[in-house]
């Protein structure tokens, strides 16, 4: 079969729309299971929780503002990621990072397999839930230990897609 422009041109906005955060322009139902390509906005001050996938490789590019990286835990590397750069998560490797930044940063993730994915469409149901045995279900293990101090330590709000009433503006003090 033929495809048509409509299978193959996904235009901005388009794509399913998960949370108003997130939208799945390519799904792994396009790739054959093979990948997805998502567009994501994450809002200023906002964490990624340190995570790890077991099976998936990601890649980010960031369209616009600034990430703050952290791969490998802890004790790994740290740096900040402009708009048009490209980093890369491997499978396996805790990492996760922020926007501590007054502006919203855009970028696009892409993830190999179709773990991820439904992990992200979970969180349609509420991203609490989705967290509930996300180890099992899509291999994606959370280290919700590190989150307060990594709120705290960034001056961060909130994570992403769990929003706070404070979001958007200046971090509340603590301490």
């Amino acid at each position: 079969m033929t495809p048509t422009v409509e299978d193959l041109l996904v235009l901005p906005g388009e794509g399913k729309n998960i949370n108003g955060h997130i939208y799945i322009a390519i799904g792994t139902e396009h790739t054959g299971g093979v990948f997805s390509a998502m567009k994501v906005t994450l809002a200023p001050y906002q964490l990624l929780a340190p995570h790890t996938h077991a099976t998936e490789d990601q890649a980010v590019y960031v369209i616009s503002g600034e990430l703050e990286f952290e791969v490998g835990g802890a004790k790994g590397l740290r740096f900040t990621a402009p708009a048009g750069s490209f980093v890369r998560k491997p499978a396996g490797v805790e990492h996760s990072f922020w926007n501590a930044t007054d502006t919203p940063s855009e970028y696009i993730e892409l993830n190999a397999g179709e773990r991820f994915q439904q992990f992200v469409e979970a969180t349609a149901d509420g991203p609490l839930r989705a967290a509930i045995g996300a180890d099992e279900k899509y291999g994606v293990s959370i280290n919700y230990k590190r989150v307060p101090g990594m709120l705290i330590e960034h001056g961060l709000t909130s994570l992403g897609a769990m929003n706070l009433p404070w979001e958007g503006a200046a971090p509340p003090k603590f301490g």
